[in-house]
């Protein structure tokens, strides 16, 4: 009676884990965005109202229900002419620091030639149009003048409903898996539950990605010297001989260029030309003078 007693729980146990892994396969997939599924709101509620309430609650700024702000990853580059670019790239630091941003990175190209720069600048999203402005002011032309923005609100409302079921089929897993019976059972969970925490972090780890990128807001700055004109030359009669020489030098090298050419290039016409001069010698008519007397 105890063997039998025994399988029966097996068999249960065993059946237990079929059934939860096609409710995480049904709650889990295509419709885990709208309303988490019931059969992962009662597993949350069996595994505890207060972690129910816990994943419940809305992140600050979040959402796509009317009333809350909506996520949005802003972008801005400027392309500006400035006659001190050094000066002005300082200046650009500067605005970046005072709005309680940072620099990402920062070029600048000097040498032999003139001097521009590349910056790329990060600001806090609440100060990006103020932020902006200051920077078109560093003086000189703007040159671009782009500003673009991806609303990923959508994207981070269907992962949090993903990252709640997720949460919900793995503390499931844990109440199985405590309530395990044998081994099969036991390694069944377990693959079940490394599975599950690879696709939380996952989850996870795109929600903080989508957070920072959207608490703070990236503008890439060109910084390029104002181009100057030619200085232009007085009439000089040195100058002028000399262009003409010049000049006729590319004629001459022009001719013999065409003449050497031509040349090489006809060179297979040398034999027919002799071939038909000797047949023409010894073809033509002959001449009163050439008649023997």
């Amino acid at each position: 009676m105890g063997e039998v007693r025994r399988k029966n729980r097996k068999v249960a146990g065993t059946a237990g884990v079929i059934l939860l892994l096609v409710l995480l396969l049904h709650g889990c997939g295509g419709g885990a965005a709208q309303s988490g599924g019931t059969a992962s709101d009662s597993s949350m509620q069996e595994a505890g109202g207060v972690e129910m309430a816990a994943v419940q609650e809305p992140r600050a700024g979040v959402g796509v229900v009317e009333g809350f702000d909506r996520m949005v990853v802003k972008t801005a580059e400027l392309g500006i002419r400035a006659e001190d670019v050094r000066g002005s790239a300082a200046r650009a630091r500067e605005v970046s620091a005072r709005f309680g941003g940072e620099v990402l990175s920062s070029r600048v190209y000097g040498g032999s030639g003139p001097v521009s720069a590349d910056l790329v600048l990060s600001v806090p999203s609440g100060e990006f149009e103020a932020a902006l402005d200051e920077l078109r002011g560093l003086g000189g032309r703007v040159t671009t003048d782009t500003v673009e923005g991806q609303d990923v609100t959508e994207e981070f409302v269907d992962l949090e409903s993903r990252e709640r079921n997720l949460l919900a089929a793995e503390a499931s897993l844990l109440t199985l898996y405590d309530r395990a019976e044998s081994v099969e059972d036991t390694l069944t969970v377990e693959r079940e539950l490394t599975e599950i925490r690879g696709q939380i972090e996952e989850v996870q780890g795109r929600i903080q990605y989508l957070e920072r990128r959207t608490a703070s807001s990236e503008i890439i700055l060109h910084l390029q010297p104002v181009a100057t004109a030619a200085p232009e030359r007085a009439w000089s009669p040195s100058l002028v001989a000399a262009r003409a020489w010049d000049a006729s030098l590319l004629v001459l090298q022009t001719a013999a260029t065409a003449t050497i050419s031509a040349v090489v290039f006809c060179w297979w016409l040398l034999p027919v030309l002799v071939a038909g001069l000797i047949w023409w010698r010894r073809n033509r008519a002959p001449s009163p003078t050439d008649t023997p007397g």
